[in-house]
């Protein structure tokens, strides 16, 4: 449970053992009206907002690292269409109260998984860690390719908050997740905005075809449990470097030799 600034509950009571209970039965558990009405209602004017704004067409960031700054970006593939933001911890939040809200949710999740109930949030020698994360899925357009997640032998749980509904944003398509016995859930037909939805991501599960309603389309919060590349690791922190600053970076230890920089000082050895 967490509070924001005006001492407004944004995570209610629940119980993790009947949580988990019933992820290990059926793979899925579904916590009714666990987020006040009006805290949803603000996410989803924020992140409609963001997402009316500017957008970098660039694949889906699945390996993120250390110092990596948020983005946003549209997808496009074989796999999936969707809209996506990335909100890392060690920067300022897109939107703080959606930030507030994905940690207190990862904290139980935490709980439901029996792990520590600040696993993610910071830093081990790992590198394991979360990052909030909202998905859109546009009407007529967006999807998601059914698939199963794995992190090493770690209860890989998700929970998830829908910010549009289906029936009137969007009517056709959604999550789905196959549950134990194997049957093919249609979890958007049984959630609300303010309910979290927790699942088991090693079963398989993905997003139907998104259409039809408002138009609005589908529109969800989560945080993602990820293993943190170092900045040496990935090319995409060049992105960000200009041609100048590479340049410069490379030329600095050649400059430090020939001025004596890489001396002790006084010279001594």
């Amino acid at each position: 449970m967490n509070s924001g600034e005006t001492g407004e509950v944004l995570v209610g009571a629940a119980d993790p053992a009947v949580i988990r209970a019933e992820i290990e039965r059926d793979g899925l558990s579904i916590v009714k009206g666990l987020l006040p009405s009006a805290a949803v209602r603000r996410m989803r004017e924020a992140w409609l907002g963001i997402y009316a704004g500017e957008v970098t067409d660039a694949p889906v960031i699945w390996g993120p690292f250390y110092g990596e700054r948020n983005r946003v970006h549209f997808h496009r593939s074989d796999t999936c269409v969707m809209y996506r933001a990335y909100d890392f911890l060690w920067n300022t939040p897109f939107d703080a109260l959606t930030r507030e809200v994905a940690i207190g949710l990862n904290r139980l999740r935490n709980d439901v998984a029996e792990t520590d109930h600040v696993a993610g949030e910071t830093m081990q020698s790992d590198r394991y860690g979360i990052y909030v994360t909202t998905s859109l899925y546009p009407s007529g357009d967006g999807w998601l390719q059914a698939h199963e997640d794995h992190a090493d032998g770690r209860r890989h749980w998700h929970y998830m908050v829908l910010l549009t509904e289906k029936g009137t944003d969007y009517t056709d398509g959604g999550l789905f997740v196959h549950g134990r016995n194997g049957e093919k859930i249609d979890v958007d037909s049984l959630a609300k905005p303010g309910d979290v939805i927790f699942f088991d991501g090693t079963c398989r599960h993905g997003v139907d075809p998104i259409g039809g309603g408002a138009g609005l389309g589908r529109l969800q919060m989560f945080s993602i449990p990820v293993f943190l590349e170092t900045p040496q690791q990935n090319d995409r922190m060049l992105e960000d470097i200009s041609i100048k600053r590479f340049v410069k970076a490379k030329l600095r230890p050649l400059k430090r030799r020939l001025l004596g920089g890489d001396q002790p000082a006084g010279g001594a050895y």
